[in-house]
């Protein structure tokens, strides 16, 4: 678990860290919500399936990091803990 404030540290920081085919996956704590960034190549892949259930390919660090943000306020708006899942 961990706290929805840091959620865009940790993902900075994973981002990183992350080899191709790689996967962390974001939920509540009914796990109704989630948001699932996974690498391909040199681009990342986020899904969003909850409030919404969108896709979104061919996306920069940048940009998935400004996604995330975005739907951190949509899918989890009063969430203080979120499971983390790496595959």
């Amino acid at each position: 678990m961990i706290d929805n404030k840091n959620l865009l540290k940790l993902l900075r920081i994973e981002l990183r860290k992350m080899s191709n085919g790689n996967k962390l996956k974001f939920l509540t704590y009914k796990k109704d919500r989630s948001i699932l960034v996974e690498k391909n190549g040199d681009n990342f892949r986020v899904v969003e399936n909850g409030y919404h259930k969108i896709v979104w390919n061919n996306l920069t660090e940048a940009e998935v990091l400004k996604r995330i943000k975005k739907l951190q306020k949509i899918e989890f708006p009063r969430s203080n803990k979120l499971y983390l899942v790496k595959d």
